[in-house]
């Protein structure tokens, strides 16, 4: 269910409108990066945690997009090209050392993101976009501490479905839609390019 945000009422700061433009480049690069994972990690860890980020980030970014359509903040179509880069460094390993690069990448991603969702939280004006920030943060964090234990050689059962778990706000949002794949599909351009090169 998606959070419903009346434009007359809303006025969203620059705080507020930078974190939902950070945080849905974030979830894009997220995306991208769970493909990654799917694609060619080696381990079966990497590849559930792969399919984890899809599959959360995802949802996160169904609430996120809608509320700054309604905010009329717009957002970009694809990561940063700092994020870009990171995935194409990855993508240049191959076997183990790609597990390894991945895992790395994504643990300094997750603190990046999760540290601006943390301001967000605490410096935000705009309600609607604090309550976004505040559904996303356990979601990174258990991300992020399943990473950590990925990296420690102690992984546990990767959580599948975290989003949808989270407050009610994210509640019902269970399929992933071809539409946000459409809308990001620059992403996996490193993806297919490598594809086509094996």
């Amino acid at each position: 269910m998606s959070l419903a945000v009346s434009p007359a009422a809303a006025q969203p700061s620059e705080q507020d409108a930078g974190w939902m433009v950070s945080s849905h480049q974030g979830n894009l690069a997220e995306i991208a990066a769970g493909e990654a994972a799917l694609e060619y990690g080696t381990s079966d860890t990497v590849r559930d945690m792969g399919a984890t980020l899809i599959e959360d980030h995802q949802a996160l970014d169904e609430d996120l997009t809608a509320a700054a359509a309604d905010f009329g903040v717009e957002l970009p179509g694809e990561p940063t090209a700092e994020q870009q880069a990171t995935l194409e460094d990855v993508l240049s390993h191959q076997g183990e050392s790609f597990d390894t690069a991945w895992i790395a990448s994504q643990i300094e991603a997750h603190q990046m993101s999760l540290a601006a969702t943390e301001t967000q939280i605490a410096s935000g004006s705009e309600p609607a976009a604090i309550e976004l920030a505040e559904a996303a943060a356990p979601v990174i964090q258990g991300h992020l501490d399943h990473l950590m234990e990925l990296s420690s050689g102690t992984p546990d059962q990767v959580p599948s479905g975290l989003a949808a778990a989270g407050p009610p706000m994210l509640l019902g949002v269970s399929m992933i839609t071809l539409g946000l794949f459409a809308g990001a599909g620059s992403l996996m351009f490193f993806i297919r390019r490598r594809r086509h090169e094996a």
